[in-house]
């Protein structure tokens, strides 16, 4: 994802950026968002907006990989040798960006297409393929425990009065990550 404007031509300066379109619609809140609702919040048209997500849709997207960005950022680059402990991380990191953050309207947003999940889907390629899974064997193994996790988070969101969330979700992860076969250390 860019923080670069969309293609403008002569007049004053873009008043918008991607950190501050997504911090609006996060402090609003995404159920009750419109894409109306937020240009007045930032106080500039829906056009203007609209050059920036397309819709609604669009603007769900960009909320979703915003947070996934600030994901990748904090997942590592080079797998360690124990892939589960990358996974396990990067479980952890999902589940600390988008639990506070996220409500419904997010959640049923992901994954999609968009730059930061196939970022993101690379590099778990990377870290589970090889002799023992092929590519395909690791994209469906990271599809499963990406899809877990998240309807995790989608479960906690909904059942926030539960104790123990931080015990159970290490427990779901572990159970998770012990049933993946094992590939090779790279």
């Amino acid at each position: 994802m860019t923080e670069e404007q969309p293609a403008r031509g002569p007049g004053r300066p873009a008043q918008l950026s991607i950190e501050r379109i997504v911090s609006a619609a996060l402090e609003s809140g995404t159920n009750e968002l419109t894409v109306r609702g937020l240009a007045r919040r930032l106080g500039v048209t829906h056009k203007a907006l609209y050059r920036w997500v397309g819709d609604r849709d669009g603007l769900l997207d960009l909320i979703s990989d915003h947070l996934l960005e600030r994901v990748l950022v904090r997942t590592a680059e080079t797998p360690a040798d124990n892939w589960r402990a990358w996974l396990t991380s990067f479980g952890r990191l999902l589940r600390a960006e988008f639990l506070p953050v996220a409500d419904a309207e997010v959640l049923a947003q992901f994954p999609r297409e968009t730059g930061a999940y196939k970022e993101l889907q690379q590099r778990a390629e990377a870290v589970l393929s090889g002799p023992e899974l092929t590519q395909e064997q690791a994209r469906d193994s990271f599809a499963v425990f990406l899809f877990t996790v998240w309807g995790w988070i989608a479960a906690e969101k909904l059942c926030a009065e539960q104790p123990d969330h931080e015990r159970t979700f290490a427990a779901m992860l572990d159970a998770l990550t012990r049933g993946l076969p094992s590939p090779p250390s790279h």
